[in-house]
């Protein structure tokens, strides 16, 4: 008996089927998703009013904003971004159709759906099987991937928090480059949403090519890992804990009486800092995800194949969509407030070498005093210039 088991007389293999099995893939649904966070930008007030002249200046004279034909221009830009946009997105929705009525009508007919799930159903045993050899032949498994693996993405995880933090930007603005800065930061947190969403769309052009794949690569795995165990189980730790089961998790079926991962949690819940949060409204999940599940990249999963349609719908209806519009409203946001900035410094970089020009041009030829005096009531004398 192993040192380990002397500490622990208790241990002993665990039996399969777990009682508390592994997670496993959401069912696809339609028309329960929330709405993707809003972040409004936070309003930047406009600088103090310089005080009124204490004439009353004709003509509007005494400091007009100059900046209506930019707002106009850019109104007049917004609303053809907004036609390009539609048409680009007709445009991908065709794409998407295309791709997806090819999956359901060849790539993953009904057929391929039950043998592929029985190929999984067998494939899954034989995998929690393997967790048990290895368990049993290295009883310090956790250890193992708690000291040597989870610290290499602790840095990842200590590196993501450094750049982005808990996603929080700060609530106020006090000049045009902290709302720059602020928009840079919001476009990119968008732009990342965007990119998860997008790959995850993609993963399912082809869900029975992709998850036949998969199970093969992964019979080859398991029987090279088999042979290892024995004599060395210490080389088998990553391929079981980082591909075998994250990859056999991530293909699994939606949770039912029949349809059990046999893989215990346990052998999930490891590398406490590796969490990450869902958003699995429409099935498959768009959140940011684990460290683990992404080094796995997005996976489609075995549904009943009459489902195809309504899971891909709803991830570019509730998703997609929604997230390449706030993307592109973020960017716009971004192009508008930089603009903004090169206005300014503009003006601020060159007024001197047009100060003179410009005051002289806005004085009229023939200046009247009477015309800066307020308006009199008809029994009120006119004043006299002194």
């Amino acid at each position: 008996m192993s040192e380990y088991r002397r500490q622990h007389p208790g241990y002993d293999c665990p039996p399969a089927p777990p009682g508390d099995p592994a997670d496993q893939p959401h069912p696809p649904g339609v028309g329960t998703c929330p709405d993707l966070p809003n972040t409004p930008a936070p309003p930047l007030a406009d600088p103090p009013k310089c005080p009124d002249p204490d004439c009353d200046c004709p003509n509007g004279g005494g400091g007009a904003d100059a900046n209506c034909l930019e707002k106009l221009i850019a109104k007049q830009a917004a609303e053809i971004a907004i036609a390009a946009k539609a048409a680009a997105f007709k445009t991908d929705l065709e794409g998407i159709l295309a791709k997806a009525r090819a999956a359901a009508s060849q790539d993953y007919t009904r057929v391929k759906y039950e043998a592929l799930l029985a190929r999984w159903v067998a494939q899954d045993a034989a995998i929690a099987e393997l967790v048990r050899k290895l368990v049993c032949a290295l009883p310090c498994w956790k250890c193992v991937v708690e000291c040597y693996v989870c610290p290499i993405l602790n840095q990842v995880h200590y590196a993501e928090q450094r750049l982005y933090g808990d996603g929080t930007l700060y609530s106020d603005v006090h000049n045009l480059y902290d709302l720059q800065y602020w928009l840079t930061r919001d476009r990119e947190a968008k732009d990342r949403r965007y990119q998860r969403i997008k790959k995850v769309l993609q993963a399912w052009e082809t869900p029975g090519k992709t998850i036949d794949g998969i199970l093969t690569s992964n019979q080859t795995l398991i029987e090279n890992t088999a042979k290892v165990i024995g004599t060395d189980p210490s080389k088998a730790v990553f391929d079981v804990f980082f591909r075998l089961v994250p990859l056999d998790l991530a293909i699994a079926p939606p949770r039912t009486a029949q349809l059990t991962t046999r893989i215990a949690k346990e052998y999930t819940d490891i590398c406490g800092c590796d969490t990450g949060d869902k958003d699995d409204c429409c099935g498959p999940d768009v959140g940011p995800g684990t460290l683990r599940e992404r080094y796995v990249a997005p996976q489609p999963y075995l549904i009943d194949s009459s489902n195809l349609y309504d899971l891909i719908c709803c991830l570019v209806e509730k998703r997609y969509h929604a997230a390449k519009d706030a993307l592109a409203k973020a960017e716009a946001d971004l192009a508008d407030v930089t603009s903004r900035i090169a206005t300014n410094r503009t003006l601020l970089d060159g007024w001197t070498t047009t100060f003179e020009r410009d005051a002289k041009a806005a004085i009229p030829g023939s200046v009247d005093c009477c015309d800066f005096e307020p308006e009199r009531q008809p029994d009120q004398p006119r004043q006299t210039a002194r």
